[in-house]
Protein backbone atom coordinates (compact mmCIF):
# COMPACT_ATOMS: atom_id res chain seq x y z
CA UNK A 1 0.00 0.00 0.00
CA UNK A 2 1.48 3.39 -0.85
CA UNK A 3 2.10 6.45 1.51
CA UNK A 4 -0.57 8.48 2.86
CA UNK A 5 0.21 11.83 1.19
CA UNK A 6 0.48 14.77 3.83
CA UNK A 7 -2.10 17.19 4.83
CA UNK A 8 -1.31 20.75 3.22
CA UNK A 9 -2.69 23.94 4.07
CA UNK A 10 -2.34 27.42 1.57
CA UNK A 11 -1.23 30.47 3.01
CA UNK A 12 -2.59 33.32 0.59
CA UNK A 13 -1.31 36.52 1.50
CA UNK A 14 -1.43 38.24 -1.87
CA UNK A 15 -4.47 37.12 -4.05
CA UNK A 16 -8.33 37.59 -4.49
CA UNK A 17 -9.31 36.43 -0.97
CA UNK A 18 -6.44 36.36 1.37
CA UNK A 19 -6.72 33.10 3.70
CA UNK A 20 -5.98 29.81 4.71
CA UNK A 21 -7.50 27.09 2.18
CA UNK A 22 -7.05 23.56 2.64
CA UNK A 23 -6.71 22.24 -1.45
CA UNK A 24 -4.08 23.37 -4.10
CA UNK A 25 -7.47 23.74 -6.11
CA UNK A 26 -8.99 26.32 -3.46
CA UNK A 27 -5.98 28.34 -3.34
CA UNK A 28 -5.36 28.59 -7.23
CA UNK A 29 -8.80 30.24 -7.27
CA UNK A 30 -7.76 32.67 -4.86
CA UNK A 31 -4.15 33.33 -7.11
CA UNK A 32 -5.03 32.83 -10.22
CA UNK A 33 -5.34 36.16 -12.43
CA UNK A 34 -3.81 37.89 -9.95
CA UNK A 35 -0.57 39.78 -10.43
CA UNK A 36 2.22 39.57 -8.01
CA UNK A 37 0.25 36.28 -6.06
CA UNK A 38 2.27 35.30 -2.90
CA UNK A 39 1.11 31.82 -0.89
CA UNK A 40 2.70 29.53 1.37
CA UNK A 41 2.48 25.91 1.88
CA UNK A 42 2.61 24.22 5.68
CA UNK A 43 1.24 21.27 6.95
CA UNK A 44 -0.79 22.48 9.72
CA UNK A 45 -3.57 24.38 9.78
CA UNK A 46 -2.38 26.69 12.62
CA UNK A 47 1.13 27.43 10.82
CA UNK A 48 -0.15 28.70 7.61
CA UNK A 49 -2.89 30.73 10.59
CA UNK A 50 0.25 32.16 12.22
CA UNK A 51 2.10 32.95 9.10
CA UNK A 52 -1.05 35.41 7.60
CA UNK A 53 -1.04 36.82 11.08
CA UNK A 54 2.20 37.61 11.91
CA UNK A 55 2.08 39.14 8.49
CA UNK A 56 5.77 38.18 7.85
CA UNK A 57 6.53 39.96 4.38
CA UNK A 58 7.86 43.02 6.25
CA UNK A 59 10.25 40.76 8.63
CA UNK A 60 13.03 40.02 6.43
CA UNK A 61 14.90 36.92 7.59
CA UNK A 62 18.17 36.67 6.82
CA UNK A 63 18.10 33.34 4.56
CA UNK A 64 14.83 34.33 2.62
CA UNK A 65 15.59 37.84 0.77
CA UNK A 66 15.99 36.39 -2.30
CA UNK A 67 13.08 36.92 -3.95
CA UNK A 68 11.77 40.10 -4.60
CA UNK A 69 8.04 41.37 -5.01
CA UNK A 70 8.52 44.51 -7.10
CA UNK A 71 8.52 44.52 -11.10
CA UNK A 72 10.96 43.88 -13.22
CA UNK A 73 12.62 45.89 -15.56
CA UNK A 74 13.47 44.18 -18.85
CA UNK A 75 15.84 45.83 -21.69
CA UNK A 76 13.74 46.52 -24.65
CA UNK A 77 10.62 46.11 -23.32
CA UNK A 78 8.25 48.92 -22.38
CA UNK A 79 5.84 46.93 -19.50
CA UNK A 80 3.90 48.60 -17.26
CA UNK A 81 5.35 46.71 -13.76
CA UNK A 82 3.33 44.31 -12.68
CA UNK A 83 24.35 38.15 -7.36
CA UNK A 84 28.81 32.19 -6.30
CA UNK A 85 29.73 29.38 -3.88
CA UNK A 86 28.46 26.24 -2.33
CA UNK A 87 25.87 28.63 -0.29
CA UNK A 88 23.79 29.79 -3.35
CA UNK A 89 20.45 29.69 -2.39
CA UNK A 90 18.39 26.83 -4.46
CA UNK A 91 15.77 28.41 -6.77
CA UNK A 92 13.23 26.49 -9.01
CA UNK A 93 11.65 28.51 -11.95
CA UNK A 94 9.14 27.22 -14.55
CA UNK A 95 8.19 29.91 -17.39
CA UNK A 96 6.66 29.65 -20.12
CA UNK A 97 4.89 31.89 -23.61
CA UNK A 98 1.79 32.01 -25.15
CA UNK A 99 1.29 34.46 -28.43
CA UNK A 100 -2.38 34.56 -30.01
CA UNK A 101 -0.92 34.02 -33.75
CA UNK A 102 2.79 34.31 -34.34
CA UNK A 103 3.21 36.83 -34.55
CA UNK A 104 0.57 38.87 -32.77
CA UNK A 105 0.14 39.98 -29.14
CA UNK A 106 1.86 37.51 -26.68
CA UNK A 107 3.27 36.86 -23.14
CA UNK A 108 4.90 35.29 -20.44
CA UNK A 109 4.14 33.37 -17.19
CA UNK A 110 6.95 32.59 -14.57
CA UNK A 111 6.32 30.93 -11.29
CA UNK A 112 9.23 30.88 -8.50
CA UNK A 113 9.50 28.64 -6.00
CA UNK A 114 12.30 29.22 -2.97
CA UNK A 115 11.88 26.80 -0.03
CA UNK A 116 8.18 27.08 0.64
CA UNK A 117 8.01 30.66 -1.05
CA UNK A 118 6.11 31.22 -4.31
CA UNK A 119 6.03 34.67 -6.49
CA UNK A 120 4.35 35.09 -10.07
CA UNK A 121 5.03 37.22 -12.83
CA UNK A 122 3.72 38.17 -15.82
CA UNK A 123 3.34 40.05 -18.75
CA UNK A 124 1.55 40.49 -21.87
CA UNK A 125 2.72 42.78 -24.99
CA UNK A 126 0.42 43.94 -28.24
CA UNK A 127 3.08 42.18 -31.14
CA UNK A 128 5.30 39.59 -30.32
CA UNK A 129 6.12 35.54 -31.16
CA UNK A 130 5.48 32.79 -28.98
CA UNK A 131 9.61 32.06 -29.26
CA UNK A 132 10.38 35.54 -27.47
CA UNK A 133 7.77 35.16 -24.84
CA UNK A 134 9.33 31.50 -24.15
CA UNK A 135 13.03 33.21 -24.12
CA UNK A 136 11.48 36.75 -21.61
CA UNK A 137 9.94 34.17 -19.67
CA UNK A 138 13.37 32.58 -18.33
CA UNK A 139 14.70 36.52 -18.06
CA UNK A 140 12.36 37.81 -15.95
CA UNK A 141 12.44 35.04 -13.47
CA UNK A 142 16.20 35.63 -13.27
CA UNK A 143 15.53 39.17 -13.12
CA UNK A 144 13.78 38.94 -10.00
CA UNK A 145 16.02 37.30 -7.79
CA UNK A 146 18.02 39.70 -5.74
CA UNK A 147 21.53 37.66 -5.55
CA UNK A 148 23.35 35.23 -7.44
CA UNK A 149 21.45 31.82 -6.86
CA UNK A 150 21.70 28.12 -8.25
CA UNK A 151 18.76 28.30 -10.26
CA UNK A 152 16.67 25.10 -12.37
CA UNK A 153 14.50 26.41 -14.68
CA UNK A 154 12.02 24.46 -16.31
CA UNK A 155 10.53 25.04 -19.73
CA UNK A 156 8.21 23.39 -22.72
CA UNK A 157 10.38 25.01 -25.36
CA UNK A 158 13.64 22.97 -26.61
CA UNK A 159 14.33 26.21 -28.40
CA UNK A 160 15.26 27.90 -25.37
CA UNK A 161 16.59 24.62 -22.92
CA UNK A 162 18.33 23.69 -26.36
CA UNK A 163 19.91 26.83 -26.90
CA UNK A 164 21.62 27.20 -23.47
CA UNK A 165 21.98 23.51 -22.54
CA UNK A 166 23.84 22.51 -25.93
CA UNK A 167 25.78 26.77 -25.97
CA UNK A 168 24.15 27.19 -29.21
CA UNK A 169 23.41 31.01 -27.71
CA UNK A 170 27.33 30.96 -26.51
CA UNK A 171 28.32 30.13 -30.53
CA UNK A 172 25.65 32.71 -32.16
CA UNK A 173 27.26 35.33 -29.88
CA UNK A 174 30.81 34.29 -30.36
CA UNK A 175 29.93 34.54 -34.38
CA UNK A 176 28.40 37.99 -34.06
CA UNK A 177 24.74 36.20 -33.46
CA UNK A 178 25.40 34.56 -36.83
CA UNK A 179 24.28 30.59 -37.55
CA UNK A 180 24.53 28.70 -39.87
CA UNK A 181 21.04 27.33 -41.83
CA UNK A 182 20.71 23.47 -43.37
CA UNK A 183 22.48 24.63 -46.54
CA UNK A 184 25.40 25.85 -44.71
CA UNK A 185 24.71 29.41 -45.34
CA UNK A 186 25.08 32.06 -42.65
CA UNK A 187 22.01 33.82 -41.16
CA UNK A 188 20.89 36.28 -38.91
CA UNK A 189 20.03 34.73 -35.62
CA UNK A 190 16.56 35.36 -34.32
CA UNK A 191 15.86 37.52 -31.29
CA UNK A 192 20.00 38.60 -30.28
CA UNK A 193 18.85 41.18 -27.81
CA UNK A 194 17.13 38.50 -25.77
CA UNK A 195 19.86 36.01 -26.10
CA UNK A 196 22.38 38.65 -25.16
CA UNK A 197 20.53 39.23 -22.09
CA UNK A 198 19.95 35.77 -20.79
CA UNK A 199 23.93 34.50 -21.77
CA UNK A 200 24.54 37.92 -19.26
CA UNK A 201 22.04 36.38 -16.43
CA UNK A 202 23.45 32.72 -16.53
CA UNK A 203 26.91 34.06 -15.93
CA UNK A 204 25.96 36.08 -13.02
CA UNK A 205 23.24 32.83 -11.55
CA UNK A 206 24.70 29.17 -11.80
CA UNK A 207 21.71 28.29 -14.14
CA UNK A 208 20.46 24.89 -15.65
CA UNK A 209 17.49 24.28 -18.01
CA UNK A 210 15.77 21.55 -18.15
CA UNK A 211 12.72 20.49 -20.29
CA UNK A 212 9.77 19.66 -19.19
CA UNK A 213 6.79 18.15 -21.12
CA UNK A 214 4.08 20.80 -22.07
CA UNK A 215 0.14 19.78 -20.32
CA UNK A 216 1.64 17.16 -18.65
CA UNK A 217 -0.04 17.20 -14.83
CA UNK A 218 3.38 19.36 -13.63
CA UNK A 219 1.90 22.31 -11.48
CA UNK A 220 4.45 24.41 -11.77
CA UNK A 221 4.23 24.56 -15.67
CA UNK A 222 0.46 24.03 -16.00
CA UNK A 223 -0.19 27.21 -13.65
CA UNK A 224 2.94 29.38 -16.36
CA UNK A 225 0.59 27.87 -19.08
CA UNK A 226 -2.36 29.93 -17.84
CA UNK A 227 -0.79 32.82 -16.47
CA UNK A 228 0.93 33.58 -20.32
CA UNK A 229 -2.17 33.51 -22.43
CA UNK A 230 -4.05 35.30 -19.86
CA UNK A 231 -1.12 38.24 -20.26
CA UNK A 232 -1.30 37.90 -24.07
CA UNK A 233 -4.74 38.55 -23.99
CA UNK A 234 -5.07 41.31 -21.18
CA UNK A 235 -6.35 45.08 -21.62
CA UNK A 236 -2.81 46.98 -21.13
CA UNK A 237 -0.35 45.75 -23.61
CA UNK A 238 3.41 47.02 -23.34
CA UNK A 239 5.66 47.16 -26.59
CA UNK A 240 8.09 44.74 -27.32
CA UNK A 241 10.65 47.21 -28.63
CA UNK A 242 13.34 44.44 -29.94
CA UNK A 243 10.41 42.91 -32.01
CA UNK A 244 8.76 46.08 -33.37
CA UNK A 245 12.46 47.51 -34.20
CA UNK A 246 13.33 44.71 -36.11
CA UNK A 247 11.36 45.05 -38.75
CA UNK A 248 10.10 41.68 -38.85
CA UNK A 249 6.42 40.59 -39.15
CA UNK A 250 7.09 36.95 -40.79
CA UNK A 251 5.70 34.31 -38.43
CA UNK A 252 9.25 33.07 -36.59
CA UNK A 253 9.24 29.49 -37.59
CA UNK A 254 8.89 26.51 -34.49
CA UNK A 255 11.97 24.41 -33.76
CA UNK A 256 12.44 21.08 -35.43
CA UNK A 257 13.43 18.34 -33.68
CA UNK A 258 14.99 16.90 -36.50
CA UNK A 259 16.88 19.57 -37.77
CA UNK A 260 18.42 21.48 -35.17
CA UNK A 261 20.66 23.24 -37.38
CA UNK A 262 17.46 25.71 -37.75
CA UNK A 263 18.71 27.51 -34.92
CA UNK A 264 22.67 27.20 -35.38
Amino acid sequence: MGRKSKKKFYAVLKGHRPGVYPTWEECRRQVEGYSQAEYKVFVTRKNAEDYLNSNPKHVQKADEPVLIETKVTISGFVVASTSRDAAMKQVVIYADGACIRNPGPGGYGVKICYKDQRRELSAGFRLTTNNRMEILGCIAGLLALKEPCDVTIYSDSKYVVNAISKSWALKWRRNGWKRKDVNGEQKDVLNPDLWAQMLDLCDKHRVQFKWIRGHSGNEGNERCEQLAPAAAGGASLGIDLGYENSGARAPHRAAQPNAPLEYH
